[in-house]
This record gives structure tokens, sequence and C-alpha cells, in this order.
């Protein structure tokens, strides 16, 4: 169709008004809802029953749940007696169990107010409160052993193989690490292998049954067969009682735990099978690399054997449960043990897999403020990545009484909003809050906090409904380290570090996060190196596309942190990344190993195409080393990075960035942090800014675009139309200019529709 140029000229300002009317159509729907947010968006608690479950206790507690605290709904944890603690009554998954489960449901129709379906007997999931040890113990949780033989050749070795099954027999010689793979030579529960001349080291590996630290034995996550005997015993008996409620009463479930918490060398029966199907080689000869280092193979081979494990554990439990989920017509979501901690390899595998079926990834806040912090943003990136709107938080659980106080939901609550949280869990509401034993009661009948849960409730439904969904603007993309923390990681660490944080001396993602977010005030976006040779990922005119439906995502820098092994094939990517035009910021150290077999060399050949800089010899590096491309890409090592540094070294070499703080404010109190986070929904461009700290922060911000800009306060519900704004013109690009006053321990949202 073509008009007169004069009609033209009519017709595309009839679709700029049309864009604008619809935006502020949008906005005033959202004002509604922001003085009263639907339901689906204000804080569901768990509810510890450590007691007799009674109709009148449940009508109680779920009325005064609802009318004094504000919860729009509640997940049952029924727990497990250990003869110290008490445990829930009726007996989990009983008749008289199910009876009180209706009385809930009924309850919650009548208040209309939804239920998370917690899946197990106390925590972690996959118990099915006793019934995985009572009826299929051969399908509960097993390990990998290591056990070793000094023999003086020429004799022969004979031993008995204990456990389940042998997964590998090695012998390495002690002075000149030959390694002989002997699997073969075990028949009928005995090995017997004639060593040759020379001292040997003989290591068995065999898969054994492992025990738990809970009252009952655990499901393997990593055995499809046994995740679907947990499903029938515990889901299946949910449906079978009350399926006519999932979908409307009950829309959630949850899961907790799952994965390798107090189990780090988990393993499972077909392993071997499955690391040929996804690595195309024998694993057999390369056991002994899980425990030792056996030469120039040791970091390629560990991240076969890691990614093969990461692989198990994403197919099994959460993939089966998640399945499950969408075809009852409910929505999952729970979290494995470390989804925060520096290192998935010995907790949850691999975190951005682990959450590939799960249709809402949830990250934990648990121990106290600031426990975990830097990590929260894997989680939220993970739902990134498949876009996935929802994330929601199970926050709380475990902080020390004495120091949680009202202004302690907001802090912890701001936060996790900031970095990407939609749905909040707190942890939580206990049936005798008189005998609470995970710290804080998070209820009506708290004496400390009781008075302020109306309107924190009323606070969450109201950020969460304008953050939920969209599209996240994140400018800069940094590389999650997971070949680095495979290559690294060896079981029963000669530290003795704590699980989930046994991690190179390299290896510094989660700092560089940390600085991005509380110190230079810039979003960004964890990427997996594995992840990152999609087809999603599309580089164009300098830039990383993430191509999702819904949140899509443009990062005009990606970071390199500290690593000594990396993809090769994620190399390549980032050399084309650069050719194009784009910038990338290294840290700490560059790579020199490659996680694919045999091409060590190939690393350490592109690293100095990229950088000049020979990685084998980049000790004498202690400043900023520079290079650049006829494409005006850009390729910056920083070997000594803090905050100071790498702000300066995105100033220069960067445009300006979505949202600036002007003078970087300084925060100096112990507790709290300022942050933003910037989502694009409905033609709305929404900034929610976080002040979480005991100071009063007053800072100009300048935000790209021209833009009218409204402040909605999700404490008090006042709208104002934002004063005094300025526009400032760099080459093509406006800027808006304003004033941001934020009071301690509070929040705000600036909105535009236009």
């Amino acid at each position: 169709m073509s008009f007169p140029r004069k009609n033209r000229f009519l017709f595309y300002m009839l679709i700029i008004v049309i864009g604008v009317a619809t935006s502020c159509t949008h906005s005033n729907k959202l004002k509604k809802q922001f003085v009263n947010p639907p339901k689906q968006y204000k804080p569901m608690p768990f509810w510890h029953i450590n007691g007799e479950l009674t109709r009148v206790g449940i009508r109680q507690q779920m009325k005064d749940a609802k009318e004094l605290a504000g919860f729009s709904g509640v997940s049952l944890l029924p727990l497990a007696s250990d003869g110290k603690k008490i445990g829930t009554s009726p007996r989990f998954l009983s008749e008289e169990y199910f009876q009180r489960y209706q009385d809930m449901i009924d309850v919650a129709q009548e208040l209309e107010m939804q239920i998370i379906l917690y899946d197990d007997n106390d925590f972690p999931s996959g118990m099915a409160g006793g019934k995985m040890e009572e009826l299929y113990p051969d399908h509960t949780m097993k390990r990998l052993d290591k056990i070793e033989h000094r023999v003086i050749g020429p004799r022969l070795f004979t031993d008995s193989i204990p456990g389940i099954k042998l997964m590998s027999a090695v012998a390495t010689h002690i002075h000149t690490n030959e390694r002989v793979e002997i699997s073969d030579c075990a028949v009928d529960g005995v090995i017997k292998w004639r060593a040759p001349k020379g001292e040997w080291n003989v290591m068995l590996f065999p898969l054994v049954k492992d025990s738990f630290h809970k009252k009952y034995l655990c499901v393997d996550f990593m055995d499809t067969t046994a995740v679907r005997h947990m499903i029938n015993q515990t889901y299946n008996k949910y449906y079978e009682r009350f399926g006519k409620y999932f979908g409307n009463t009950i829309k959630m479930t949850f899961f907790d735990d799952v994965g390798f918490w107090r189990h780090p060398r988990s393993w499972t029966g077909r392993f071997n099978e499955k690391f040929i199907e996804i690595n195309g080689f024998d694993p057999r000869p390369y056991y002994p690399a899980l425990w030792y280092d056996i030469g120039a193979e040791t970091e390629a081979v560990r991240n076969a054997f890691f990614k093969t494990r990461a692989e198990l554990l994403a197919e099994g439990f959460p993939k089966l449960v998640g399945e499950w989920a969408k075809k009852h017509g409910v929505k999952d979501t729970g979290h494995p043990p470390g989804n925060y901690d520096p290192t998935p390899i010995d907790m949850n595998g691999d975190i951005f897999k682990f959450y590939r079926h799960t249709a809402i990834p949830l990250t934990d806040d648990i121990i106290d403020y600031g426990f975990g912090k830097d990590g929260h943003k894997l989680v939220s990136s993970a739902a990134d990545y498949y876009d996935k709107p929802i994330v929601s938080t199970e926050v709380f659980g475990a902080y020390r009484e004495a120091d949680f106080d009202s202004l302690m939901l907001y802090r912890s609550t701001m936060d996790l909003f900031a970095r990407g949280v939609n749905l909040v869990v707190p942890h939580g509401m206990w049936y005798d809050p008189n005998k609470v034993y995970i710290q804080p009661l998070v209820s009506p009948y708290s004496k400390k906090i009781a008075a302020a849960l109306p309107a924190y409730s009323d606070y969450v439904g109201r950020a969460s409904m304008l953050l939920r969904g969209g599209r996240r603007v994140s400018e800069i993309g940094v590389l999650y380290p997971f070949e680095e923390l495979a290559g690294w990681f060896c079981f029963d660490n000669p530290e003795n570090i704590r699980q989930g944080f046994y991690i190179s001396p390299e290896t510094d993602y989660q700092d560089v996060g940390c600085w991005l977010t509380n110190d230079i005030r810039r979003d960004f976006t964890f990427i997996h190196p594995e992840l990152f040779l999609d087809d999603k990922y599309i580089i164009k005119k300098g830039r990383v596309f993430l191509n999702n439906k819904e949140n899509t995502q443009s990062y005009r820098t990606m970071i390199l942190t500290g690593c000594k092994v990396i993809s090769y094939k994620t190399l390549q990517k980032l050399r084309k990344f650069y050719d194009n035009g784009g910038t990338i910021i290294a840290t700490t150290h560059l790579p020199y190993k490659s996680s694919e077999m045999g091409k060590d060399q190939m690393v350490v050949d592109m690293v100095k195409e990229i950088f000049g800089i020979n990685p084998l010899k980049q000790d004498g590096y202690t400043e900023l080393v520079q290079s650049s491309n006829f494409a005006k890409g850009k390729a910056l090592f920083i070997p000594n990075p803090d905050a100071e540094i790498l702000a300066n070294v995105l100033e220069k070499n960067e445009d300006a960035p979505d949202v600036r703080f002007v003078g970087s404010p300084k925060i100096e109190s112990e507790l709290g942090k300022l942050n933003y986070i910037h989502k694009v929904k409905d033609g709305l461009d929404i900034y929610y800014f976080t002040n979480s700290s005991d100071e009063v922060i007053d800072v100009e911000v300048t935000i790209k675009g021209k833009l009218s800009l409204e402040s909605w306060n999700p404490h008090s519900c006042v709208f104002s139309k934002i004063e005094n704004v300025g526009y400032q013109l760099e080459g093509e690009q406006y800027f808006t200019q304003c004033n941001l006053k934020i009071k301690p321990v509070s929040s705000v949202f600036y909105i535009s529709c236009e």
C-alpha cells in the first residue's frame, strides 16, 4: 500500500500517537493493580507443620495468614520427627494426612488463597517420606569410592570388589605415571591383575550405596527409573486425591535441595554409558583424574566427567518433575543446594543446566543476610537464557533471630528483586510458633514483625507485579567459568574446603559480578560458555544478541573472568565478537588450557591473537593491557582488577550506559546496597531503584532515552511526576537526567509511558 507524502506523514504520526496511547493505557491499568496488587503476586510462605494438624488449627492459621499478614497462599511443609524435633501428625501421606490436606484446600478455596504443593516429608526432596528406602532400596542415592593398593610387580594382584558395581580400575606406575586400565580383569566380584615389574598404585572405583543425613534415604536423583518411582509415591498420590484442584487452588509444586549436599561424590550406575554418549570416549582409563592430576589431560577430562554428571542430574529429577508438573497443569519451582555458591560442581552439577526443565527457577536466600548474594544472579541469568518470566526465592531461612527485624524483610527482598527475582516464598510460618527450630518466624504470630507483615505483603505484590515478565535491559555479558570450575575441582579436596567453595585462585567471576552490581552499578547477565555456542546468541554490529521470544537482551561488552581453562569453541565465538567490533574485558588470568582434549595450543594461539599476550608468560603483567583491530574491536586485560579499575575501563571503552549514577555514590553503612533493575514491559520502561542501606540516597541519575517519568512508590503507593528533568544529546542518543532520592531501606519505581 502506498500513500501520498502528506498522507504518509499523517499515517506515521497516527502510529506514533497510537503507540503512546497504548503505553499510557498499560500504565493506567498497572496503576490500578499497583494500588491493589492481585493476590498471585503476594508472598506465599512455607508453613512448617511441627505438631498435630487439626481442622480448627488449619482454619485459624490460614485465616490469620491472609487477614493479619496479607499472605496470598501457603506451602504446607510436613516435617519428619528425629526424636528431638517434633514432626508432622498425621503421618505423611496417610489417609488422615490427606483428610487434613483436604481441609487446607477447602479453607484455601473459601479464602481465595493458593496452595504450593511441597513434595516431601521434610527436606531434601526425594525421600518420599521413607517410601524410597522401604520399597525401592536399590534406587536410593549412590556414591563413588576410591580404594588404593600399592603393588610391587611382577606379581598377581587380587582383591574383592565391594559395593554395587565396579565403575573403573586403573593401575598407575609410581615413577613413570604410565596408566593401565584393568577394569576387564574384574570377574564375578573379584579383580585379578598380573602386575608387570615396577611399583604400581592400583585404584578401584566402586559404586556403593550411600547413607543420608536425614531420617530417610533419598532417591538417586540421576536415575530416571528411581525418580519415576519417587513421583509415583508422592506427586501421583496427591494428584489421585486432589487432581481437580490442580491448576486452580494448587498452581505450583516445590522441590527442595535436589543435588549433592553432603554427598559430593554422588554417582549413578549408568554414568559410564552417559559419558560415552556425551563425550565419545571411554571414561574408565581417566577415573584417577577425579582425585589426582594425571598430566596435561587433567582439566579436559574433569570437564568431561563433571559435564556428564551435570547432564545426568538435569535430565533426572528436575526434568521428570518438570514434565509431570506441565502435564498436570501446574508449574514447578524449587532449588538445588548451593545455587548461589562459587562452584556448582559438588553441589548441583551446573546451575544453568539444572533449571533447563523447571518452570520457575528459584534462588535460595538462607543462612544470613548477605550470604550467597553474589551468586543469586546465576539463577536469574539461567532464567533469562531459557526465557522464563518468573524467578522465585525461598528467603529468610536460618537467618539469625537476633538480627531479624521488620527492616530485614525489606533489605533481603529488595536486593533479590534487583537481581531478577519476582516471586517470594518466605521461610516461614510454623504451626507451633513456640517450637521453631529453624529461625526466624515469619508469621502473624511473631511479636517482632507481625505488625509489619501486611504492608510488606502489599509491597511484595506491587514490586512482583511490575517486575514479572518483560525484557530486562542488560548491556554486559559475563562468561560463567564452568570449564575453569570443573577443570580445577577434585574429590576429597586436600584443603578440606566447605562444599561449594573449592575454586581456583584465579576464579573471580563472583567478585566481578559483585563489583558490577554493588559498586559500579551496571546490570549484567551471566552467560554459560556452552550455551553461548547456541544459535540463540547472535553476533551482529559489535554486539551479542540473546534472541529470545520475550526477554531479548543485547550485550556490547563481554567479560572473560579469571580462568586457566576455557572451551576452544567458546573462545572462537568470542573472537568472532571481537572481529565484529565487540569489546572483551578479561580479568585476573587469561586461559591457556582447553576443556576439549588436545586443543591447549589452539587456546594459547587464539588468546595471543585477541589480547596480544602469550598466556603462558602473563605473570609479568601488572597493568592494563589493550589491543584493538580494524573493526574497532577492543580486547583489554586487567591483571589486578578491582571495582574502581573495572569501572574506569568500562567508562573509557564504552558509550554511555543505560543507567548511570552520577558520582558513583558510596554506601558507608554495614548493611545494604544501592541497586537497580531496568525492564521493558508492555511498552513501558520500568526502572526499579533499591536502597537496602541505612543511609539516605540522594543522587543524580542519567537514563538512556528522552523520557517522561513518574515515580511509583511500592511502600506508600504514592504516585508523582518527576520534576526538574533535563535532556542531553550525546551523538545521536538522548539521555534523561533527573534526581533520585531514596530513604533508608526503601525503594522506588520510575515509570515511563512515552
